[in-house]
């Protein structure tokens, strides 16, 4: 008689699943975009652009904070205004939406505070994009270039030296009896003695200058000749090496305008421009042909057009107008400009 035994039988083991590679998580994801990005920076010619553009949208606010916030003046009054009016929202919120849910429940604060986040995070970022658009259209209809080229610097240095030069002509005028803007000079036969720029130069820091020359005497005299050779920084542009020239003399870098400068009569603000000083030239960068900023007759006719001004490296140029406005014009603009002749 066989004896049945009561064997402990353990079940069957499920069969393991086969392992599965691990995943990406998302920052990893995205420090690999990096990494490959970056390399394509390094490998490309003028790549460091791909390199640039996501560090300046990750890291750009905190140059600007640091630059803002130090200079910041917060007024306490709007400070402690505006945290009454978002302690005001938070709690008009909560109760609404205790009693939008039904009488009796239960509406978590953590939920409302979420909410009014939300909402605040909506209204910046729709300042942000109103103000993104604004930006967007403003830089398409820009006539400079969106992109500041090496040239950016010397020609923001070089408004900077027009800007002296025509503050220097207002000075100039209200400081002379009768008031008169300044001009070349010539004696009673004709002969060239001084620049309109030499005129100027007690207005620009230079008298020490100034009075070193003997103003009877014409520009090229030997008395004046060491007096010309100096080199007067207001007249040099900053793109140019060229600061003597053929005679060892300094030079300008900038040229009146003929109708101002080598005027046959004394012109006066603003009696003398019917049309506006905004819309009347006193001087402008030239690029070549350079003259000696002492030369009575370094100046130029601007109905000539731009083959008379121009900017470095093919630039329109920058002129100086007789309200102290620096601009830059198109041929036609230029054009309809210099064809107004003074009174």
């Amino acid at each position: 008689m066989s004896s049945n035994t009561n064997e402990t039988q353990s079940p069957p083991e499920s069969p393991t699943p086969p392992r599965r590679g691990r995943s990406f998580t998302f920052i990893e994801l995205l420090v690999i975009i990096a990494i490959i990005v970056a390399c394509c920076g390094l490998a490309l010619p003028g790549g460091t652009f791909f390199i640039e553009v996501p560090i300046t949208l990750a890291l750009g606010w905190i140059k600007y904070l640091s630059r803002v916030v130090p200079n910041a003046k917060p007024d306490p009054w709007v400070i402690g205004t505006a945290l009454v009016c978002l302690l005001g929202v938070i709690i008009g919120a909560h109760l609404l939406c205790r009693w939008l849910s039904g009488v009796g429940s239960q509406w978590p604060m953590k939920r409302t505070l979420q909410f009014v986040g939300l909402v605040v995070l909506l209204f910046v970022a729709g300042i942000a994009m109103v103000g993104m658009t604004h930006q967007t259209a403003w830089l398409t209809r820009s006539p400079e270039p969106l992109v500041s080229g090496p040239d950016a610097r010397p020609r923001a240095y070089s408004a900077n030296n027009l800007k002296q030069i025509g503050l220097a002509a207002h000075n100039y005028h209200d400081n002379t009896k009768p008031p008169a803007l300044p001009r070349s000079t010539f004696d009673a036969t004709g002969r060239p003695l001084h620049s309109w720029q030499t005129a100027l130069l007690p207005y620009i820091e230079q008298d020490a200058l100034y009075r070193q020359i003997d103003l009877t005497k014409p520009w090229t005299d030997p008395a004046n000749a060491n007096a010309m050779r100096t080199m007067v920084k207001v007249y040099l542009h900053p793109a140019f090496s060229d600061f003597k020239g053929n005679d060892f003399v300094g030079i300008s870098h900038y040229a009146g305008n003929v109708q101002i400068v080598l005027s046959d009569k004394p012109l006066t603000l603003p009696n003398s421009f019917p049309q506006g000083t905004s819309n009347v030239i006193l001087a402008g960068e030239v690029s070549s042909n350079f003259q000696a900023w002492g030369d009575p007759f370094n100046a130029r006719d601007p109905r000539l057009g731009a083959k008379t001004f121009s900017g470095p490296n093919g630039r329109p140029a920058q002129f100086v107008m007789l309200d102290g406005s620096v601009r830059t014009f198109d041929a036609a603009e230029l054009a309809g400009l210099a064809g107004k002749v003074p009174e």
